[in-house]
């Protein structure tokens, strides 16, 4: 497969096993079924798992020895991600969350799986808008589809730059965000923060989709030009009936049995994932300014390494 889905797919599924034989349900019974079933969350996340593991490693292998472990800073991704690189690479990885909800359970499954991992991981909690980390801390910093989700007016902007900020001169950012052809500020139902559970019927901030000039002003524009090598990729979704008929079942399709459809997600990904380089306009979208299931947009992915200080 294009993206190495099986390759993820099944590092998920080995994941999600240990830590249901080491821990049971615990923390839940929805918790452990997705761990097992649906360890990657959607198929839209492959093509963003390969692109930054391929960017990472090729950082890590042009990066001189010395025998000390790069550093690399995880601002709030998919935590599965991070198992995969320290379990792949000797690096010293911070995964960070802004809240202990998105923390605690990752704790437990890195404990079941950590036997033989090449790298160490450790956990924080940080809030992207200010990391409390000192300039030039850390050898690697990425973000996968997080950005969008740091609330306030310019809480994306100053995310990026705080990003930046802790990078050392010569280091590696990646960050991937939604991207489309209409800029939207999409609100959820029952969830505050993207993390916490309201059981309520309220509505509240959830995500950003970018346009191509919102992406440029909100996110490069904070980098100032202090971007070396930089690649931008457009992550689209091919055009077709069958396309549009599985986003029209997975939105109505309800919440907890949405793990079910989670072996089905690495032959998705095969199916209706391309690359471009360069952000391109998505072939086919479909969102609306209240975030569902059944939305469909593109996503860019940027990377680039820090220029060296003036």
């Amino acid at each position: 497969m294009r993206y190495r889905e099986a390759v993820f797919a099944w590092f998920g599924f080995r994941a999600g096993a240990a830590g249901f034989l080491r821990h049971g349900f615990t923390p839940g019974f929805r918790a452990a079924a997705s761990a097992l079933l649906q360890p990657v969350n959607s198929y839209t996340r492959f093509p963003e798992y390969h692109f930054f593991e391929r960017d990472i490693a090729d950082f890590l292998e042009d990066r001189p020895g010395g025998g000390v472990p790069p550093l690399v800073l995880d601002v709030g991704s998919p935590k599965l991600f991070g198992f995969y690189l320290a379990r792949r690479h000797p690096v010293d990885l911070l995964l960070t969350d802004i809240s202990p909800l998105a923390l605690d359970p990752y704790e437990k499954a890195w404990e079941a799986i950590r036997r033989g991992a090449r790298g160490r991981v450790s956990f924080g909690i940080r809030d992207a808008r200010r990391l409390s980390d000192r300039d030039g801390t850390f050898d690697v910093v990425y973000a996968m589809s997080v950005l969008e989700h740091v609330e306030g007016d310019d809480g994306d902007s100053a995310a990026a730059g705080e990003m930046l900020r802790v990078l050392k001169p010569g280091g590696l950012l990646v960050f991937s965000v939604p991207i489309g052809p209409d800029y939207r500020e999409q609100a959820i139902q029952g969830l505050a923060h993207a993390v916490e559970r309201t059981g309520k019927s309220d509505l509240h901030f959830f995500q950003r989709i970018y346009d191509s000039g919102r992406f440029e002003n909100r996110l490069r524009r904070p980098l100032d030009g202090r971007i070396e090598r930089e690649k931008i990729r457009t992550i689209d979704r091919r055009p077709s009936d069958v396309l549009r008929g599985y986003h029209f079942f997975r939105r109505y399709l309800p919440e907890g049995l949405a793990a079910a459809l989670g072996p089905l997600n690495p032959v998705a990904s095969a199916a209706f994932n391309r690359d471009h380089p360069g952000l391109v306009e998505p072939a086919v979208t479909v969102y609306g300014p209240v975030h569902r299931f059944g939305d469909i947009y593109a996503d860019a992915i940027l990377s680039g390494r820090k220029a060296a200080e003036p």
